[in-house]
């Protein structure tokens, strides 16, 4: 069964009740609202209001690539593989449950 890299990418919203902040005008609140935010002040209550407004998952295979031990070369299965002995050899060798003991 073939192996998958997969990301995934969530946009959420969250809203936050109203905060009665004591400020000189609209801007100290805004910024005192925003240092407040930074300090995760908000945090417990955006946790609580959080929606799930987009989701994306893009997977992509995992393609497993072979070296040859003789000629040094890297094939993946989406190349093609070259037609030679020692490449045959390697492969049947690499899909076996066989173990080299000695060199």
């Amino acid at each position: 069964m073939p192996k998958y890299n997969v990301s995934i990418e969530i946009d959420y919203k969250s809203y936050h009740e109203d905060d009665s902040i004591e400020a000189e005008d609209e801007t100290a609140a805004e910024k005192i609202a925003k240092e407040r935010f930074w300090n995760d002040e908000y945090e417990d209550d955006l946790r609580m209001n959080r929606e799930n407004h987009d989701e994306h998952y893009d997977a992509t295979e995992i393609i497993p690539k072979e070296t040859c031990p003789v000629c040094t070369k890297t094939y993946s299965e989406e190349d093609e593989a070259p037609n030679d002995y020692f490449y045959k050899k390697v492969k049947t060798f690499n899909e076996s449950d066989k173990t080299i003991y000695e060199p």
